[in-house]
C-alpha cells in the first residue's frame, strides 16, 4: 500500500481511520457480513456502464462509505470515546457524556454527499433484510438544512429515483428493494 492510497488529514483520529481503512481495503474487506462484502465489491470493484460510458463512484464517496462501514461493522464502535481509544488516539472526551453514536462526513459542495447517503441507506437496508440483523435499519430519516437542499433531495429520492439511476443495488437483489419514500407534502402512513 502506498501513501497515495491513504487520504491525508491533520486530525490524528481521522488520519488513523484513513490508514486503517486503506489497509482493510487491501485485505479484501475482512470482518464484514456477506451482504456488506457483496455491496462493496459491487460498488467499487465491479465495472459499471451506462451505454458506452464507464461509471465509477468518486474516490471521496468510496472513502466515506468505507470509513463508516469500517467503524460501524468492523470495529463495532458506538462512541467517539471508544473509537479513539481503540485506534490509540488520545482525545479530550468525557465517556459519561458520549452516549450516542455519531458518524459524520466532511465533504465539500459537489463532492457527492447525496450519493453517499444513498449508498449508506442501501447498505443498512440490505443488512437488515438479508442478514436479518436489527443492528441495521430499513427506515431512514433525512433532515435537510433548508428548502433549497430539501427540493434537490426530494427530486433525487422521490419514487426511489436515485436508487435506480445509479448502480447501488446488485441486479439479483433489485426484487428485494421495497423502500417507500415519503416526502413532507405526502400523506404519511404515520399520521
Amino acid at each position: 500500500m502506498s501513501d497515495k492510497d491513504i487520504a491525508k488529514s491533520d486530525l490524528p483520529l481521522v488520519q488513523k481511520i484513513n490508514e486503517a481503512v486503506a489497509a482493510w481495503r487491501v485485505q479484501g474487506y475482512e470482518g464484514v457480513s456477506p451482504t456488506t462484502k457483496r455491496l462493496l465489491e459491487w460498488w467499487f470493484i465491479e465495472e459499471h456502464r451506462f451505454g458506452k460510458n464507464k461509471f465509477e463512484f468518486w474516490e471521496s464517496q468510496r472513502r466515506g462509505v468505507e470509513a463508516l462501514i469500517y467503524c460501524y461493522e468492523v470495529l463495532r464502535n458506538r462512541s467517539l470515546y471508544d473509537l479513539s481509544k481503540q485506534l490509540g488516539v488520545r482525545m479530550p472526551i468525557d465517556p459519561t457524556n458520549d452516549n450516542w453514536a455519531k458518524y459524520a462526513f466532511k465533504m465539500a459542495t459537489g463532492s457527492g454527499k447525496t450519493i453517499v447517503m444513498a449508498l449508506i441507506i442501501v447498505w443498512s437496508y440490505f443488512n437488515y433484510i438479508k442478514e436479518k440483523n436489527t443492528r441495521y435499519n430499513n427506515n431512514f430519516l433525512i433532515v435537510p438544512p433548508n428548502v433549497i437542499v430539501y427540493e434537490r433531495l426530494a427530486r433525487d429520492f422521490r419514487d426511489n429515483k436515485i436508487f435506480y439511476d445509479f448502480p447501488f443495488i446488485p441486479n439479483s437483489w433489485k426484487s428485494l428493494w421495497n423502500l417507500k419514500v415519503t416526502l413532507r407534502d405526502d400523506n404519511s402512513p404515520l399520521a
